[in-house]
């Protein structure tokens, strides 16, 4: 090449200079269009002010709503991302480059040495080379490469199957802090009405201390056990304020949102759960065992691409260019070339990888092996749970019936003057306990359900689908 040209026009450097800049703006300029329409935000979908909220419909705003929904909805589009990251490494990749350099060398140190004719400078330069072009490259054969896309497939899939779990787990939860609240306001309402009582035997015995009948500790023994009653309204009025607080965060609406419910009597019920073969059903839905066993065929593929490594790979690249001193003086240059590189020697790290490879697929089956066990484990336990939850409320219905009716007894009993008000005051504690094993047994029995619902893997088919 000729020497640099020192009467380079400022015009044609600075159209230089502009061309290279315009060309680096593009390369960067799609990242910064995708990042303007890819906002990092979540829909958001309040509950209406006027709506009144169901169960089924507390886990449908769950499943739209709750926090780990999202992240895990985020995790799975990460995953579609690594993978076509992964098949991105399988496709040709084709860029623009352009350079305007300024050089010097010295021969002695290019050619090694010394050329023994005057007329041959020692130097070369300072002279101006430009390259303009686009430059390619393109995998042939390389088997690491298809093993990793493949895995990244099977990846893509144990990371669905995981957002499966979350759905279900949300799902249980929100059934969970939804009956809780459920079995609050029942509690509520059975200590209004012990209060209630309180109120009309405790006036009761006032009535007959003026007849006569009653004697003054009577009353102040009605007293006692109204003001006890009273006690246990304000416990029951805050485990449903922290319920419902509790519910509000699993279905990530604002603090201030007034929440009504419209299926409280639905807690005093006990629907059945038809599941032909609880196990054999679990087995084939649970998510968890899905991911495992897609993570298996993850690491096998792994496992393979480690082994593959030593195997030659094969790529063809090259370049077109415009080659000179300047862009007005630059001729067509091109190089085309095909390329086999083969690994001799990596001081053990190719072995390494084959055996970690290995492990981890050997711990991922073990994992696998594991929840197998959990998942038979929880399904017999659920089944245990709920049939023993269904003996107790019909044990506790049958329970408040006969606290009832010695309530009405003792209360017939003291007003006629047979005895004093103790049998009043021990027949409102049964009824107190009547009350409270049945409510427990009713929420035992609801998340029974639930959670075997949840060991079978189809909690939100139940709940959404009632």
């Amino acid at each position: 090449m000729k020497k640099l040209n020192a009467s380079r026009g400022p015009l044609e450097r600075l159209l230089s200079r502009m061309l290279i800049a315009i060309l680096a703006s593009a390369c960067a300029l799609p990242g910064t269009v995708f990042a303007q329409r890819s906002p990092d935000s979540m829909p958001s979908n309040a509950l209406s002010s006027s709506e009144k909220l169901t169960l089924a419909g507390a886990v449908d705003l769950a499943l739209r709503q709750n926090l780990d929904m999202q992240i895990a909805d985020i995790e799975t589009a990460t995953r579609k991302q690594d993978r076509a990251i992964a098949q991105s490494e399988l496709l040709p990749h084709a860029s623009f480059e352009a350079d305007d350099s300024v050089n010097r060398h010295n021969l002695r140190a290019l050619l090694g040495i010394q050329i023994p004719i005057p007329v041959v400078p020692h130097n070369i330069g300072p002279y101006e080379a430009v390259h303009l072009g686009p430059t390619f490259l393109a995998p042939v054969f390389d088997l690491t490469l298809i093993r990793r896309y493949q895995a990244s497939g099977h990846r893509l899939m144990a990371s669905r199957a995981d957002e499966q779990m979350v759905r279900e787990e949300t799902v249980l939860l929100t059934v969970s802090e939804y009956m809780a609240h459920l079995r609050a306001l029942a509690s509520v309402a059975a200590a209004e009405s012990r209060v209630e009582l309180a109120t009309r035997l405790a006036n009761q015995a006032d009535d007959l201390l003026r007849d006569g009948v009653a004697s003054k500790i009577d009353v102040s023994r009605a007293l006692v056990r109204l003001k006890e009653e009273q006690q246990g309204l304000i416990d029951a009025q805050r485990d449903a304020d922290t319920t419902v607080y509790a519910l509000k965060r699993i279905l990530n609406v604002s603090d201030s949102q007034q929440i009504e419910f419209a299926d409280q009597q639905d807690f005093f019920q006990t629907p059945s759960l038809d599941i032909p073969d609880p196990l054999v059903t679990a087995l084939v839905r649970r998510p968890e065992l899905r991911s495992l066993n897609e993570s298996i065929k993850a690491a096998q593929l792994a496992h393979k691409a480690a082994v593959e490594e030593c195997l030659p790979k094969f790529t063809f690249d090259g370049f077109w260019d415009e080659q000179g001193q300047t862009f007005n003086t630059a001729d067509p240059g091109y190089q085309y070339q095909a390329n086999m590189s083969l690994p001799i020697f990596t001081g053990g790290r190719l072995s390494a990888e084959r055996k970690s490879t290995a492990l981890a697929e050997q711990r991922t089956r073990k994992q696998l092996t594991q929840q197998q066990n959990l998942v038979t484990e929880q399904v017999r336990d659920g089944q245990i749970e709920l049939q023993a939850a269904l003996h107790q409320v019909e044990l506790g219905r049958q329970e408040v019936d006969l606290a009832n009716e010695e309530v009405s007894l003792s209360q017939g009993r003291f007003q006629s003057g047979v005895t004093d008000n103790i049998e009043v005051t021990q027949a409102q504690d049964s009824l107190a306990r009547a009350n409270d094993t049945v409510i427990g047994a009713l929420f035992r029995y609801n998340i029974a359900r639930a959670q075997l619902a949840r060991a079978v893997g189809s909690v939100e088919q139940t709940y959404t689908h009632p």
